[in-house]
């Protein structure tokens, strides 16, 4: 049986006052109090605002778009609300360590959870579905599992577009890891310029399978990312359903500064793309000053409906430790986790002068078109 959203309002604003950063004092419910009454139109089925539009009512929603697969079962896209786009659940082989990790993204969703969080996108394609499925019941939070593969290993420089593109029709059609979870989205990436020909090979194959089965994709693009458009746009993929992530890093930014780096983005969000944000707090990769300046600029040209704001959360160990990555290199290195979006970064955007209106898009109706189809 596929899982129903038991939530009954999805919120679409993610509230004038600033978040609560007290996460284990502040109930679900106390902050979705805040979000108002619109918040009820989104949870509505898509019959229903399609019935009210003949009436006059303007509740937005017209047509049944098609179900994204979840770990859980199948969800339509208003019933996303607060989404982080680019997360992975790191569950190791080794026992003791998939227990720690396990009890630690279950406690750490759930502190998002309480904050409004309703889904997050898992990006790892070696992640393990079956104990993401096993979180995501635990915690009530909705993940969206997938296909395609992170950087290339050596021993797959050789690989053709038939190979990535067969592995990744087989995870459509029978299901990731011997399950029935099925992915919501393709993860591909590049590790820098140029473009390598096998990494070439997984972006077309990715966009040929985009094309047949409508699914979003979701690059890792330190560097590159209007290259790596290229060669999607040219392999057919609908750039509306395509985000690049990691595009703040400085280190990839190929010698240009940040104005000459705001412009360079502004191409890729004019074809229709969507640039994935996640380095707040992590600013040995990304002053702030430049990371706000980016958002700053791209939202007074217009192009507020082509960012997201997510914190890309991940670990490992290290001596019988859980570590966080890059916990050791900033100063708020621990507190990088799910929660950190609606804690931290709400009200550090706001600090910047990011209108209310263009942060709930980062976090709510962003996500949810990359993922209408």
């Amino acid at each position: 049986m596929e899982k129903r959203s038991n939530q009954t309002n999805q919120p679409t604003s993610l509230a004038e006052k600033p978040v609560n950063t007290d996460v284990n004092g502040l109930t679900r419910r106390t902050f979705l109090k805040s979000v108002g009454a619109a918040s009820v139109v989104a949870a509505l089925p898509a019959r229903v605002t399609a019935a009210g539009q003949g009436n006059g009512l303007n509740l937005g929603l017209s047509t049944a778009p098609a179900k994204i697969p979840t770990a859980t079962g199948h969800i339509l896209p208003h019933q996303m609300g607060i989404t982080s786009v680019h997360e992975h659940i790191v569950l190791p082989s080794d026992l003791a360590q998939r227990e720690e990790s396990m009890a630690f993204a279950v406690s750490e969703l759930k502190k998002a959870k309480a904050l409004g969080l309703q889904t997050i996108v898992d990006v790892g394609p070696t992640d393990d579905v079956a104990g993401i499925r096993e979180v995501s019941l635990a915690t009530g939070v909705t993940i969206v599992c997938c296909t395609g593969s992170y950087i290339l290993k050596e021993d797959q420089q050789s690989l053709t577009v038939a190979d990535f593109e067969n592995r990744m029709r087989r995870d459509v059609e029978d299901g990731l890891q011997n399950t029935q979870i099925r992915p919501g989205v393709i993860k591909v990436a590049t590790r820098k310029l140029p473009i390598l020909p096998a990494e070439k090979n997984l972006l077309i194959a990715a966009a040929r399978i985009q094309q047949r089965y409508n699914l979003t994709i979701c690059t890792h693009a330190v560097s590159g990312c209007a290259e790596q458009q290229q060669i999607l746009d040219e392999a057919g993929a609908d750039l509306k359903h395509c985000y690049f992530s990691h595009v703040e890093a400085t280190f990839g930014w190929s010698g240009r500064n940040v104005e000459q780096e705001i412009d360079y983005l502004q191409e890729v969000v004019e074809k229709g793309s969507t640039l994935s944000f996640n380095n707040f707090g992590n600013w040995n990769h990304t002053k702030p000053k430049d990371l706000a300046l980016i958002i700053q600029e791209l939202t007074k040209r217009g192009y507020d409906d082509r960012m997201v704001a997510t914190m890309d959360l991940t670990w490992s160990f290290a001596d019988g430790n859980l570590k966080i990555l890059w916990e050791e290199t900033n100063e708020d290195g621990k507190d990088r986790t799910y929660s950190y979006p609606l804690r931290k970064v709400v009200p550090w955007l706001r600090e910047k002068g990011i209108p209310q209106a263009s942060i709930d898009k980062f976090m709510i109706a962003n996500p949810r078109r990359l993922f209408t189809w």
